[in-house]
């Protein structure tokens, strides 16, 4: 999906952040308004301001809520002494406003057990505090009557609660998700759009107001899934897709959006843009938009600024909104819904196997191949999907990445030659129960996968299941297959932060040494230098020669003599075994040091390299310090492990070596050391 983001004109850059920002900077600034906060903390009154003004903060304990939701959000413990008495300041509020009412059940919803009956009992009076005539909520604890009673922004807040009450386990009549669904639905504008005025007809349709129904008809969606008739779905998902075509076609890109503050607006879209997988607006990034209005708008030189409530709101846009994508989807349409929502299944699956929160977005052709990437897999069910040009699928995966398809028996032949015909060289094969993907996590043996891969990585999985019954059974072998493949496919923790940060810049120059081997395999990391490849006597005296292999038998004795020569005539030769597992660079290591009647030592000058890839970690498998022999006027350094992967910077299962900080601390030390 896509819509067209509120552009706010930026006159400054933030104190704290440079024209291009990145995870880093993100980080410090949530860092500088946590730190604020809790600074604004008062042992008594905790957040609540003498003369508050607007409805987000006029409310006894409106202010306090907001500010906690926030930092529980960003990872302060609720053991602090601010959020101690925070917590039981809200709890003593014996009447709240809806409001307030709503978000401190999204509190609840944060909290471990032992907060479970203040869940139970706010949910309830939720619940009995809505109007169910009018789906919604007024201001107060009396149930309105009325549409007009009903305030939508408001809605949008009870709905954010019930649907947390729902995820941790708590009960919600389906009459109250109907409700909302019926209010949300009547009051939406012909062209997509919803005003203040809670009619369909009347009111100008506003941005704020817009993302406040697109919120509450995700919810819903998100409840229901398909569990409703397909009419219903249907006309659910035609209002969705009206919504979003709305704020394509009448989001002001200069104004504010009406009513109110930019930060609780941004709060409100985010929460749309991560439920329907958003990737990007208006052709840009819309986190990165948001993030560089907030960081305008709330950092100063030394400490953050801005009123209590607009703080919050924009400490939860940031903490939100950053999360790492644990699925990419490729669709034909971004507007269109999917029914099933099995990307956004999917990602709370993964995020709750890993404990950490998690996000999704769609993709399509037209998007960027690094924008693919942002995620460790390139999901796909919709064959249509695929382009008659793959080209770009192929150099995807030569930049280390992964696609996983999911096929039911219908069209698993056809997914079939498509895997076929992106990875012509790479014959398929059907895993066994002792693979990663079946084992990883959780067992899943049973589940019928194929995998297309060229003995270092796999490259393509082709998963035969049910998508009604993924979606239905959340413990089932194919949700674990996907669980497995996907925590795999990001090393279990690598996962990449919705603004990556940029490698260090390189320069520089090297050869990448073709003999009768797999010398070219997975080199498309290196291609970050001006890298030739070239035979090794041809080579020969240039600074740094990368020789590569797999397996020992690769390791000819003429590949050896040839070492030796490059080396002899002042090169420095680093050897590698591709993918970390095969033997390549021990036999090699021996044969050199027999035929040159060399001792191998391992370097005091090459700097410590202590980062391993996560398969590594996982199986404990520690890395040698790389050996150096010196030979005449150069040297050979012996890496028994892989370098070459962790250069393309993407998170990959099954290979052993550093990870991408060391392998180019290496290479670039080496580099610099024969110039």
């Amino acid at each position: 999906m896509s819509i067209l983001f509120l552009s706010v004109v930026i006159s400054t850059t933030c104190a704290i952040s440079s024209p291009t920002i990145d995870d880093r900077t993100i980080s410090q600034a949530i860092n500088m308004m946590k730190t604020e906060l809790v600074a604004r903390h008062d042992s008594v009154q905790c957040w609540e301001e003498e003369h508050a003004g607007g409805w987000l903060s006029k409310h006894e304990g409106g202010t306090s809520a907001i500010a906690t939701l926030a930092l529980l959000a960003s990872d302060i413990s609720i053991n602090s002494t601010e959020l101690q008495q925070s917590l039981d300041y809200l709890w003593e509020i014996k009447n709240p406003s809806t409001y307030v009412l709503s978000l401190r059940t999204s509190i609840w919803s944060l909290l471990p057990n032992r907060f479970e009956r203040r869940l139970k009992k706010d949910t309830k009076r939720l619940i009995a505090t809505m109007g169910i005539s009018c789906g919604g909520w007024g201001h107060g604890a009396r149930p309105p009557t009325s549409l007009k009673a009903a305030s939508p922004l408001v809605r949008q807040f009870g709905m954010n609660a019930l649907r947390e009450a729902g995820r941790n386990g708590v009960s919600i009549p389906t009459q109250c998700w109907s409700a909302i669904a019926d209010a949300t639905l009547a009051t939406q504008h012909r062209n997509g759009g919803w005003s203040y005025e809670q009619s369909n007809s009347s009111g100008k349709a506003t941005p704020n107001m817009t993302v406040a129904g697109l919120n509450c008809l995700l919810g819903v969606d998100e409840i229901f899934k398909d569990n409703i008739s397909k009419q219903d779905a249907a006309k659910l998902h035609a209002a969705i897709d009206k919504a979003i075509n709305w704020l394509n076609k009448h989001t002001d890109t200069t104004t504010n959006t009406g009513g109110t503050a930019i930060t609780s607006y941004l709060y409100s879209l985010e929460r749309a843009a991560m439920s329907c997988g958003l990737a990007e607006i208006h052709n840009r990034d819309w986190f990165l938009d948001g993030a560089m209005a907030v960081l305008d708008a709330h950092c100063g030189v030394r400490k953050a600024k801005g009123s209590t409530v607009n703080l919050s709101f924009a400490l939860l846009f940031l903490t939100r909104g950053r999360v790492p994508l644990a699925i990419c989807e490729l669709v034909v349409d971004e507007a269109r819904v999917d029914p099933l929502r099995i990307s956004d299944t999917l990602a709370s699956r993964i995020a709750k196997t890993t404990e950490q929160s998690l996000g999704w977005r769609l993709v399509t052709l037209e998007d960027s191949i690094n924008t693919w990437l942002s995620a460790p897999i390139l999901f796909m069910q919709n064959i249509n999907c695929i382009p008659d040009d793959i080209t770009k699928l192929q150099t995807y995966l030569d930049k280390g990445g992964l696609i996983v398809i999911l096929s039911d028996g219908k069209s698993i032949r056809k997914w079939g030659a498509i895997a076929d015909a992106i990875c012509p060289d790479m014959p398929s094969r059907k895993v066994d129960p002792s693979h990663w993907s079946l084992s990883l996590l959780i067992r899943a043996t049973g589940t019928q996968v194929m995998t297309w891969g060229d003995s270092i990585r796999d490259r393509i999985f082709l998963i035969r299941g049910s998508p009604k019954d993924l979606v239905a059974r959340e413990k089932s072998k194919l949700s674990n297959v996907l669980i497995n493949i996907c925590c795999g496919a990001a090393e279990l923790d690598a996962w990449h932060p919705r603004l990556r940060i940029a490698p260090e810049p390189t320069n520089g120059t090297l050869v990448l040494a073709k003999h009768d081997g797999n010398w070219a395999m997975e080199s498309s990391g290196f291609n970050r230098w001006n890298s030739t490849p070239m035979t090794l006597k041809k080579a020969a005296g240039r600074p740094l020669i990368v020789v590569g292999g797999i397996g020992d038998v690769e390791a000819t004795d003429q590949l050896a003599s040839d070492v030796i020569y490059a080396a002899s005539m002042g090169s420095t030769v680093l050897i590698e075994t591709i993918g970390g597992q095969g033997n390549f660079t021990m036999k090699l290591r021996t044969q050199i040091a027999s035929k040159a009647g060399v001792i191998l030592e391992p370097s005091k000058s090459i700097p410590p390299l202590q980062g391993r890839r996560g398969w590594s970690i996982h199986h404990n498998q520690n890395i040698d310090p790389p050996l150096i022999a010196q030979i005449d006027k150069g040297s050979v350094v012996f890496v028994a492990c892989d370098i070459r992967n962790a250069l393309l910077g993407e998170p990959s299962w099954g290979i052993h070596g550093y990870n991408q900080k060391s392998a180019q601390l290496l290479v670039t030390y080496l580099m610099n050391q024969g110039n």
